[in-house]
């Protein structure tokens, strides 16, 4: 015989409902309920270094939920470059960092740290050579001859030769002048270089603090011939396969701080300030149509944010492995991975 329950039975009076419910609550705050939220995972994710405007999107996925979303207590930290990064990493201090393609893939090599990259941001590198128009630049060629000011040990610099030999420049006609990183911007401002080498989110700074209404023009190396990625989403191969859904969750959230932050640029960067209130809002605005074009390639159009190819890492690989002068190869499908893009 089948028996349905008749939930049409004398209603509960409204001491009883109220008794009831209490109940239930006091089952929840004792931990009873199997509907109980599971704690969020911590994590450390640390950036390149201070935190500017390029680095909205990141605050933004922290600010509108979207790692809590995927269960993540994310903890943004600034970084000190590269190499201090990535020891980061691998001393387990931080789950994920933001840094270069190119130099993860030297630290592999010669400290057999043994990283990959999950998603790549920036598809174009950002470096770059700055000149001030009308003062006898017009292509890569006419560099030949001028003053060149760098800083030691940074990228631009490192892989000049790469954008060198892609245009034809004749690089023993250089003059070359090394200067601070803190007044590399003054040599070229106050005419004492002709043209400096650092990263294109240095143009909102450099166009501002012209002089007499000067024009700040750009070779940026990936726009002549010098085609390698440069930052990604960096973790440790160990960390990334015993915690495939914490990497997924992550690199979701990432992308959609990125997608809210070129809908809602100006919001996007008042969210920034409530973590980083030094943060010069105009600045940070004027870097974000930057940061979309560095992020943006014909392969992220195609298949998605952070995409990379084998192709392109095979090369990024080479021009590496030739003017960082590396000694051996990692084969090319260690470096990278593309499982928790989507």
């Amino acid at each position: 015989m089948t028996h349905e329950k008749n939930f049409s039975a004398t209603p509960l009076s409204r001491r009883g409902l109220l008794q009831t419910a209490l109940g239930a609550g006091a089952a929840l705050a004792a931990g009873a309920s199997p509907l109980r939220a599971a704690p969020l995972k911590k994590i450390t994710f640390q950036l390149d270094w201070i935190a500017y405007g390029r680095h909205v999107p990141y605050y933004v996925a922290l600010e509108k939920g979207y790692f809590s979303q995927a269960g993540l207590d994310v903890n943004i930290e600034q970084g000190t470059g590269a190499m201090p990064g990535f020891r980061y990493l691998a001393a387990d201090r931080a789950q994920f960092v933001f840094q270069d393609i190119g130099s993860m893939i030297a630290a592999r090599v010669r400290a057999n740290l043994k990283m990959k990259a999950v998603s790549c941001v920036y598809q174009k590198a950002p470096h770059t050579a700055f000149f001030i128009k009308g003062k006898g630049i017009a292509a890569p060629k006419d560099l030949e001859g001028k003053k060149l000011g760098f800083s030691a040990g940074n990228s631009p610099k490192i892989m000049f030769p790469a954008f060198a030999e892609a245009n034809h420049i004749d690089q023993s006609k250089l003059n070359w002048l090394a200067a601070d990183p803190n007044s590399l911007n003054s040599l070229l401002l106050n005419h004492q270089a002709d043209v400096i080498l650092t990263y294109l989110f240095t143009l909102p700074v450099l166009q501002k603090s012209a002089q007499n209404g000067e024009q700040i023009g750009t070779f940026v190396y990936s726009d002549f011939g010098a085609n390698f990625y440069a930052n990604g989403i960096v973790a440790m191969e160990d960390y990334i396969a015993a915690n495939p859904d914490v990497v997924r969750g992550f690199v979701k959230a990432v992308k959609q701080g990125f997608e809210y932050t070129a809908a809602h640029p100006q919001d996007a960067v008042t969210l920034m300030k409530k973590h980083q209130p030094q943060l010069n809002a105009d600045t940070a605005l004027k870097e974000l149509p930057i940061l979309a074009r560095l992020s943006t390639s014909e392969d992220t159009k195609k298949h998605g944010f952070g995409v990379m190819t084998e192709s392109k890492m095979q090369e990024t690989a080479n021009l590496i492995a030739k003017y960082m002068d590396l000694k051996s190869e990692v084969p090319i499908h260690d470096l990278y991975t593309n499982d928790f893009l989507s």
